[in-house]
């Protein structure tokens, strides 16, 4: 139950990622989350529907949270990179290559035996105030100081730190996440009474914005691996100082542990810069990069813009 809930929220991000890329393709240039690019953002259809199917994978795993645990849930979000590579490959109809295959089956597999070798346990403590003041106080400073580098630099630059700060980010609001369901399950007289919603909403309007951020400034394969690599690894690290979560130990598994995380790492490195996933946000003029006119959306957009010129304005 929970890596089916896992793998569906996976499948939405997926989707509504390319949703929100195309939501940001011809933003104007900007340094960082503002205003104006939140304002772009809601005038597209299509970053609206990739919002709506985003928060429908949240619910997804909102539920996967409440019954696993956050070293089970957030690695197997890595399957989310090679979704990605399937829907670009099946809706824009590019040929898949022997690499991708390749690395696509790597990073199953790493995946796969990471969490057979390591057979990740439930923890059994209840963080107390100061545990959540002081892990919290550490990981936002963490996201502050990613998004500080990645305001300047080369687009590359800034992608990997923008991703990699809302990654950050991510991996406390999944904790924070977990926390909040146990108090949804009471009620919601003690889920708006508590500091976890309120806590959710800031945490997940920032690190969304500097994901948003992330996928403008540089190529979305560098900010689409660091959201998703960086991760699980501090999902791990938060929940097993929050809850005590952990991992199988002994020097044997932990070199399998890590020779499988090794696999998965390089084979999703390898699909970030698949040219299915690479030239979607290539430097290019926008008329030539990877997803420009290949869509049904595109598609779209092109007949409804005829459609106009034929019949003119409505009164």
């Amino acid at each position: 139950m929970v890596v089916f809930l896992a793998l569906v929220a996976a499948t939405a991000n997926a989707v509504a990622s390319i949703c929100q890329r195309l939501g940001v393709e011809d933003a104007p240039e900007q340094r960082g989350p503002t205003l104006g690019l939140v304002r772009h953002m809601i005038q597209r259809p299509i970053w609206l529907l990739g919002f709506v199917v985003m928060a429908g994978g949240y619910a997804s795993q909102a539920v996967a949270l409440h019954v696993g645990s956050l070293n089970v849930v957030q690695p197997l979000m890595v399957s989310e990179l090679v979704i990605l590579v399937l829907v670009l490959w099946l809706w824009y109809r590019t040929p898949l290559r022997g690499r991708d295959l390749v690395a696509a089956g790597a990073t199953g597999l790493g995946l796969g035996l990471f969490l057979a070798f390591a057979s990740p346990r439930l923890g059994t403590r209840v963080p107390n105030g100061a545990t959540w003041l002081v892990t919290s106080a550490i990981v936002v400073g963490v996201v502050l100081t990613l998004v500080a580098v990645g305001s300047k630099g080369s687009p590359l630059r800034r992608a990997l730190s923008l991703g990699a700060g809302a990654s950050v980010g991510f991996a406390l609001l999944a904790a924070i996440t977990k926390s909040m369901t146990d108090r949804l399950v009471a009620g919601w007289g003690p889920l708006f009474s508590s500091w976890q919603i309120y806590a959710l909403a800031v945490l997940g309007l920032g690190s969304f914005l500097v994901m948003q951020a992330a996928f403008q400034v540089g190529p979305f394969a560098a900010s689409q691996s660091t959201l998703i690599l960086v991760n699980p690894f501090v999902s791990i690290i938060v929940g097993s100082v929050l809850y005590g979560e952990s991992l199988r130990g002994g020097a044997w598994y932990l070199t399998l542990e890590v020779a499988s995380l090794v696999v998965m790492v390089l084979g999703a490195l390898g699909l970030s810069s698949s040219p299915l996933v690479a030239q979607v946000h290539e430097e290019a003029p926008s008329d030539h990069h990877l997803l420009a006119g290949r869509g049904r959306y595109a598609r779209w957009r092109v007949q409804r813009t005829h459609e106009r010129a034929r019949t003119g304005p409505r009164l």
